[in-house]
């Protein structure tokens, strides 16, 4: 693989450097996820210093086996560099959560293989929480502290800002203070710390009743091990899901969809140990429209906008 130096683009404006690489047909693309994931960090935090292969190797090694294509895991820093790493062509498969890989689809850089289906269901919801005893409705969030995932977080930001602006509040003005702290678990940390006093995060729902089944704050049996209560819950929401590059040659494309639908007992093992599921679906094609949709409008409104500086701050470390 050899690479050459071009100036920046305006993603690399702030960078020493970007390096641009220019692949032959037998060069490997990367795997790429977000070193905030918090399945990572979760696994990074049990194997310590150990020196076995990570679950993304082994991922990267049954991928290569798949599709005759070779994969590197690839970690960026944030989802706008992974997403910039698959444009220029360095990442060809990634894990991605359902705005950005809108965002790729809709400039015809990527295109979705497979999403994971969650107790039995393709689509999640958000929710506010709080700390137990604490605000009871949505206007006795005015004034308060707010914990979000980060700008491109579905249910981390934007739905539940969506959700506000819906029942009326000014989601410009509506709290006193907004964090972002990179991760669904350190929303959940921040509310329980008392750093925050609701906070933005993903849940999956019963489609009947509307109770909450599967969350950060509960364990298998869907008890609370965490002080938290849902105030409210929004969506659905499409889940996230295995992306790939249209850089990827098309046949590679096909072979990973075939890998993913009828995956062998090791590859689903570990998707659901990283991942929370080893059961994939093919997507409707009409499967992300509603979200696509409310993306346009919470845009056009300026809903997806940044809190004011003066009220907004970014935890620094992930």
């Amino acid at each position: 693989m050899r690479r050459t130096e071009r100036e920046p683009s305006s993603y690399g404006q702030g960078r020493k450097r970007i390096w641009w690489y220019v692949r032959s047909v037998s060069a490997a693309f990367g795997f790429g996820i977000v070193q905030a994931n918090d399945w990572q960090a979760q696994r990074s935090a049990a194997s310590g210093k150990s020196s076995a292969p990570s679950p993304l190797d082994e991922l990267c090694a049954l991928a290569s086996e798949a599709s005759g294509i070779v994969f590197e895991p690839f970690v960026a820093s944030s989802y706008a560099e992974l997403m910039a790493s698959i444009d220029d062509g360095a990442v060809g498969l990634a894990w991605l959560p359902p705005v950005p890989t809108i965002e790729l689809e809709n400039r015809r850089a990527a295109s979705v293989l497979a999403i994971p289906a969650r107790n039995g269901q393709t689509l999640y919801h958000a929710a506010f929480i709080v700390r137990r005893g604490g605000p009871k409705t949505l206007a006795e969030l005015r004034t308060r502290r707010a914990a979000w995932v980060e700008r491109d977080s579905a249910a981390g930001y934007l739905v539940p800002r969506m959700h506000l602006a819906a029942q009326g509040f000014d989601v410009l003005r509506f709290f006193a203070r907004e964090l972002f702290v990179h991760s669904h678990a350190a929303v959940i940390d921040a509310v329980v710390a008392g750093e925050a006093d609701v906070g933005a995060t993903f849940c999956n729902c019963d489609p009947t009743t509307g109770k909450v089944l599967r969350s950060a704050w509960q364990d298998e049996a869907g008890q609370s091990i965490r002080p938290i209560e849902p105030l409210v819950t929004m969506g659905p929401i499409p889940n996230d899901a295995l992306v790939a590059s249209s850089n990827l040659p098309a046949h590679a494309r096909s072979a990973l969809t075939r890998w993913l639908l009828a995956l062998d007992d090791r590859s689903r093992a570990i998707f659901e140990g990283m991942l929370g599921s080893g059961d994939f679906r093919v997507p409707a094609q009409n499967h992300y429209e509603m979200l696509r949709h409310a993306l346009r409008a919470a845009h056009a409104r300026g809903h997806d906008a940044l809190p004011p500086e003066s009220r907004m701050r970014m935890r620094i470390g992930r």
